[in-house]
């Protein structure tokens, strides 16, 4: 009775082993994506599983395990994020650097919580990153290095999800609508009834930006209807270049174009992306623009323990 007890309680929940196949599977994998972005002139980093909670804003060690160091008595944060720890590095270490730097990484990240359907709260990243360009040039280069190497590593059916994190406040601006919170928040819910309760005259085109995200083209000249804003019109072409790269270059990739977004692109400013793959429910590659230290830039994380079990099913 007491080894059975003892075996069901082996690991906290969401934590996981891996064992011979599945664990030289993944090992080749990593190996195999690290290996393309060093040919592509990433430079490799390794960061610390622990680093000072200090380091971080409190928002962004939110959901994360605190230890306290017995050494130095300050509290010790394990990573959520590996993208989050370059800031450190690049105000230490990665000052002097020429920029703008290619980066790309390797490292298990841990959450006190999670609301996926795996539990998973350990998880690996293997990421890009391109800091100190805000070149749209650079959008397409990390693009096109994750595109790439997707198909190597046995994903197949691949969707990529195009989002504006700016264009739900910039399009509620211009059309002066009121309770912009609540709209805000029913949107990025994808709330159909609570739309119609708070976008008043607007909530048929709102709807359809929220549900009809797979021609982008129809959807602009729509919007475009109704609004004449320089702002809108350059969100919307920034959308279509990207489709228009993403049609010509990989055309075995599906494109949809989520111009709303939602709370999990609230780390990105400018453009997002999240990447499916065959029938598997959560995006297997999330990027996108950001600002780190004051710098652009843009990249993108592949969650490796995802491998695993779209390959199962």
């Amino acid at each position: 009775m007491t080894t059975e007890k003892q075996s069901e309680n082996l690991l906290p929940v969401g934590f996981y082993d891996l064992l011979f196949d599945e664990a030289e599977e993944t090992h080749r994998k990593i190996n195999l994506t690290i290996d393309a972005f060093l040919k592509d002139k990433y430079r490799l980093v390794k960061t610390p599983l622990l680093e000072f909670a200090d380091n971080f804003q409190p928002s962004e060690i939110k959901g994360s395990f605190l230890v306290s160091d017995v050494i130095s008595g300050k509290n010790l944060v394990l990573r959520n994020d590996i993208t989050l720890q370059l800031s450190r590095l690049l105000a230490t270490r990665l000052k002097n650097n020429k920029l703008p730097l290619k980066l790309c990484y390797v490292g298990d990240v841990l959450l006190t919580k999670s609301a996926e359907l795996y539990a998973d709260r350990q998880s690996t990243q293997v990421g890009v990153e391109i800091i100190g360009s805000n070149q749209e040039k650079s959008d397409l280069e990390i693009i096109t290095t994750i595109l790439k190497i997707l198909p190597k590593i046995s994903l197949k059916n691949l969707l990529i999800e195009f989002s504006l994190p700016n264009f739900a406040q910039l399009f509620m601006q211009d059309l002066k609508i009121a309770n912009k919170a609540e709209l805000l928040l029913a949107i990025r819910e994808k709330n159909i009834s609570a739309i119609k309760k708070f976008a008043g005259k607007n909530a048929d085109l709102i709807n359809e930006i929220v549900l009809s995200n797979d021609n982008l083209i129809l959807l602009s000249k729509k919007i475009l209807q109704k609004t004449k804003s320089p702002k809108i019109i350059l969100e919307l072409e920034k959308a279509k270049k990207i489709a228009n790269f993403i049609t010509k270059n990989f055309p075995n990739v599906r494109f949809c174009c989520d111009l709303f977004g939602d709370n999990n692109t609230s780390y990105y400013q400018d453009i997002a992306f999240d990447i499916f793959c065959e029938n598997f429910s959560y995006p297997i590659v999330r990027g996108g623009r950001y600002k780190i230290n004051g710098l652009d830039a843009v990249g993108a994380t592949i969650y490796m323990n995802y491998l695993r079990k779209i390959n199962k099913n």
